[in-house]
């Protein structure tokens, strides 16, 4: 079966897709007029049941739903076969045969119901079915299969003569007919002439303007023989034109699609070469763009491809002086190819800059100045091609899609920057992001509210922009506002329009446009995030807005959290620092007092106590040093938020070298290996990361057989690094590699390995200060590798 391509469909006349019949207004008329007169008459030419159905199904169900009367005659197929396609279409179809709006019939009872065929009798059938339905139907919809002329000669030739007749007869009638022809039942001879006697073919499930087609006169007349000569001329010489403009298309649709996709290219680049391959393809002098601005009938250049003596970036007209209000007007491709023929000979471009021909399209942008992309000459010009109209479309969408696209990431770099700032607070990020919302949506104030739905409350909290309507602090009936329309965390409201919402609040303060989310948080009451203006807003919010919004919200929902956990852990750090500053004041005294008296103890009584006595007194002595230990861990463990340093740039391996030293001794005795990969620079809190890597090497060694090798190495992780400290170690269990991290969970006794059990604990502390992890990789007898996070050097 044939193929074709969308750029070839549009370059012959083609319509692709059985979609075009189906969705077009005009179903009752062909899908394009290409020069020749309109004719409510199609073939169908089908090589399967499935390809015969996939058109004549859609045709009949169409008619029907459109209040068409429909006749089916079948021949090839049962009447059953058609009315289980119909009902599987979403036909009811014995109400439309009970009501007379479907009716099935069989060759016998219409092509032959005289006992054969004459053209002249199913004309005349088919003129009295369609003015008996006049006034009760839109029309009438008639398809036939037509397998029963299938070799009867005499039939075969009142079948092309019907056929030619009925072009006569359906202009002037509310009629449509639509004949089947199973391409492997009839001659090909046969075939030719009834394409001959069609205006519209349907072949391959695609609608063609038949350029074979011979009206009437031509295909009865007596002048048959040099109108067909002169028809096919024309048809080849058409035919030859339109394949030549069609690779010239191919040609350069493939080179923009190049300029297009270059990776290397800036924007401006890749528009200066789309300027030069448009001046080629549509044989014009300049190519420029323009931002445009309809109400204010402002024209300002932005980009020209060429010096000229007027056009040049940054002059401004009014856009009524330029031939640009032209495609304006119709937010499309328009042209000028004559300025006194078409109603421009006032023009300042005209009179003034002397352009004769113009090729332009408008470019609408969302949030954003719209453009026209356009190109222009100061001679005349012929005519431009559909093809190259097509093109220049072509290339409009691209800049609209290159403008969009450079906004929305200039703003999601923008809205991530605000973000990841450490150094603002909450309300200055807030309004940041305030500033960045109504610049992205354009609208005039942004709202941070709480709402209360068992009080009926609105309070705002926060608001920016050009707004005296709303203030902090103020409260409003949740019931009478647009927020309530807002359910749900993931529930994004817009309003453009408030028709239907009068006798709001909102309506009373002027709110016209509405762009908000409901935050639902875990703790404390939820938020609705919104912007508005208080015009009403031509178009409608599109997806992307609406994303970018709730990529907003669930910020706010993310800080809000965040801020509502930080003084929870404010809160907790206090209440663990005032226990460890009772440890360290109220538990030490008295630990010095045991200390102390047990010196006493062995000064006073050395040499009076037996072996055990003095092994006891050792036990005591050794249990207080623990205890002094262990409480100044506790210490140290609950100091970290509150006595830590701000993050800063730090040289990892600075650090390490420091590290190696406090450790060399402890490195010698265990003749290990200490092997340093590069390392980077990193934010941190210098001394707390020298802490961190201290007590993992100092583990490394502890925990090791024989001579311990231990690598430290780092890597990148999107915007942190990750620090690895291996060793060949004993290992640990699967089971236990969470416990370590525990306050005082010990995997081995004191005889076996010393150490407080605070170690790997005041690590995790210390790591989740900087917003980072830390975990370890091990199997028992196979070493350890544990692993943390730091935040990278920001780049400048």
């Amino acid at each position: 079966m044939a193929q074709h391509t969308n750029d070839t469909n549009d370059a012959l006349g083609t319509v692709p897709g059985l979609e075009a019949l189906r969705s077009n207004a005009e179903l009752r008329g062909p899908v394009e007029v290409g020069g020749q007169e309109l004719h409510d008459h199609l073939a169908l030419l089908y090589e399967s049941r499935a390809e015969q159905f996939a058109t004549a199904i859609p045709f009949v169900a169409n008619g029907l739903e459109r209040g068409e009367r429909c006749v089916y005659i079948v021949e090839e197929n049962d009447t059953e076969d058609v009315v289980d396609a119909l009902r599987d279409a979403g036909v009811a179809v014995e109400d439309a045969l009970d009501s007379g709006a479907l009716e099935i019939q069989t060759a016998a009872e219409s092509y032959l119901r005289n006992g054969a065929f004459d053209a002249d009798e199913m004309i005349a059938f088919l003129e009295e079915t369609i003015e008996d339905a006049a006034g009760e139907y839109a029309g009438v919809r008639i398809t036939g299969e037509m397998t029963w002329a299938f070799g009867d000669e005499s039939a075969l030739e009142e079948v092309v003569e019907y056929e030619g007749k009925l072009n006569r007869v359906l202009p002037d009638a509310d009629g449509t007919a639509l004949c089947q022809y199973n391409r492997e039942k009839f001659d090909p001879a046969l075939l030719r002439e009834i394409i001959e006697t069609h205006p519209y073919l349907i072949y391959d499930r695609t609608v063609c303007r038949n350029v074979y087609y011979t009206p009437p006169p031509e295909f009865f007349g007596p002048d048959q023989p040099e109108r067909e000569v002169d028809r096919k001329l024309d048809t080849l010489r058409e035919r030859t034109e339109a394949r030549v403009d069609l690779q010239d298309h191919h040609e350069h649709l493939q080179r923009q699609n190049e300029i297009a996709g270059a990776p290397d290219r800036s924007f401006e680049e890749k528009l200066q070469a789309l300027f030069e391959l448009g001046l080629e393809r549509f044989d014009l002098e300049l190519g420029a763009m323009a931002r445009v601005d309809c109400e204010r009938d402002r024209f300002e250049v932005e980009y020209v491809s060429d010096d000229h003596e007027y056009l040049e970036p940054g002059v401004e007209l009014p856009l009524s002086e330029t031939y640009c209000a032209a495609a304006a007007d119709i937010r499309g491709a328009s042209s000028v190819t004559n300025p006194e023929a078409e109603g421009y000979e006032d023009v300042v471009v005209y009179t003034e800059f002397g352009i004769q021909a113009y090729l332009g399209t408008y470019v609408e942008i969302e949030g954003g100045d719209d453009r026209t992309f356009f190109f222009v000459a100061s001679d005349r010009h012929g005519s431009f091609s559909e093809s190259k109209r097509t093109f220049l479309r072509m290339m409009g969408r691209w800049v609209k899609y290159e403008l969009e696209h450079e906004r929305r990431d200039r703003h999601q770099r923008r809205l991530y920057e605000i973000a990841a700032d450490p150094n603002r607070s909450f309300e200055e990020k807030l309004e940041a992001l305030f500033e960045l919302g109504l610049d992205r949506l354009d609208l005039e104030f942004g709202v941070l509210t709480r709402i209360d739905s068992t009080t009926d409350t609105v309070e705002v909290e926060a608001t920016s922009g050009d707004t005296d309507r709303l203030a902090s602090g103020q409260e409003l009936p949740l019931s009478e506002t647009y927020c309530r329309l807002t359910d749900g965390a993931e529930s994004t409201t817009a309003i453009t329009d408030p028709v239907g919402l009068e006798r709001t609040t909102y309506e009373q303060l002027g709110i016209e446009t509405y762009l908000g989310t409901r935050i639902e948080l875990e703790h404390g009451p939820d938020r609705t995030f919104f912007f508005a203006a208080g015009d009403s807003r031509e178009r409608g919010f599109s997806d992307a807005e609406r994303t970018f919004h709730h990529l907003m919200a669930q910020w706010v929902r993310y800080e809000l959290e965040r801020k509502h956990r930080t003084q929870e852990l404010e809160t907790s750090n206090e209440h663990l620092e005032q226990f460890a500053h009772a440890a360290s004041h109220d538990l030490q005294e008295p630990l010095r007092m045991v200390t102390s008296y047990l010196q006493l103890l062995e000064r006073r009584y050395e040499g009076a106590l037996d072996e055990e006595g003095e092994e006891y007194l050792e036990f005591a002595v050794d249990g207080a040093d623990r205890m002094r230990e262990m409480i100044n861990g506790l210490l140290a463990y609950s100091r970290v938020e509150r006595q830590g340093n701000p993050l800063e740039p730090t040289d990892l391996e600075a650090v390490l070298e420091d590290v190696r030293a406090d450790l060399a001794l402890q490195i010698e005795e265990a003749d290990a290996e200490v092997i340093v990969e590069e390392l980077p620079r990193v934010m941190a809190d210098r001394s707390q990361i020298r802490q961190v890597l201290q007590n993992l090497l100092s583990n490394a060694l502890t925990y090791s057989e024989g001579s311990p090798r231990i690598r430290v190495s780092a890597r990148k992780r999107g915007s942190e690094r990750v620090v690895t400290v291996a060793d060949d170690g004993i290992g640990i269990a699967p089971a236990d590699q969470a416990r370590i991290f525990a306050i005082f969970d010990r995997l081995h006794s004191r005889g076996e390995y010393a150490g407080s059990g605070l170690g790997l604990a005041l690590c995790q502390r210390i790591v989740e200060r900087h917003d980072g992890e830390i975990w370890v990789d091990s199997e028992p007898g196979e070493g350890s590798a544990f692993s943390f996070t730091l935040p990278a050097v920001p780049e400048a």
